[in-house]
């Protein structure tokens, strides 16, 4: 009878650490979603990890425009701490079929990446001009 009743203990205890666990790591999860995400320059909220998004299969991009800059950019469906500014334009598009435009941090107005639209819209901002808030 005791082997029963410490069987059943261990059983309970494995059971309520197992969730436990799964409820402490559904808390970090929803914690790391809901990062801000900053202008680096400024500290401005610019949009948040829950707003990343994946685009062609990743959120990470490398890229180099024609004057040959290399951009490491993070795909977010929304970036309301952005100021998009010129004219809207494909020549030399990242992304086939999208048109992009300038994306700068509205409170220092530093350049944190694009505007891509096609119908829908993502913004892809340059991963080392944004840090998150800690």
């Amino acid at each position: 009878m005791q082997f029963v009743l410490n069987h059943y203990w261990f059983k309970k205890n494995e059971f309520e650490t197992d969730k436990r666990f799964r409820e402490e790591r559904k808390e970090d999860l929803a914690k790391e979603r809901s990062k801000k995400i900053l202008c680096k320059y400024c500290k401005n909220h610019i949009t948040n990890m829950d707003d990343a998004i994946l685009v062609e299969d990743k959120h990470t991009h490398t890229f180099s425009n024609p004057a040959g800059y290399i951009y490491t950019i993070n795909c977010y469906q929304s970036a309301p701490g952005c100021l998009v500014a010129g004219e809207s334009t494909d020549e030399f598009s990242w992304f086939k079929g999208y048109d992009w435009q300038l994306a700068f941090c509205n409170s220092c107005h530093e350049h944190l990446g694009w505007l891509f639209t096609n119908g829908q819209q993502f913004y892809a901002l340059i991963s080392d001009r944004l840090s998150q808030d800690v």
